[in-house]
């Protein structure tokens, strides 16, 4: 379940920050194709990979993640 929220919320945050996966990679020293494979659940970033990239794009690991908390 999380695997397939943060694929998807993962591309989604990088098109709301119009960025390319080129732009992220130079930003974040990795390839092109890591971005790719981040985006569609082939590869899985490490946890300051995570952490870098919910940084970058604005958003909480917890949204990357879909993780929706109620009171």
């Amino acid at each position: 379940m999380f695997k397939e929220n943060f694929a998807t919320n993962l591309k989604r945050a990088r098109q709301s920050s119009k960025m390319t996966q080129q732009e992220v990679a130079d930003t974040l020293n990795t390839s092109r194709s890591n971005i790719t494979k981040y985006e569609t659940g082939a590869l899985e970033p490490n946890i300051e990979t995570i952490g870098l990239l919910a940084e970058l794009y604005n958003v909480s690991t917890d949204w990357l993640f879909g993780i929706i908390k109620t009171n």
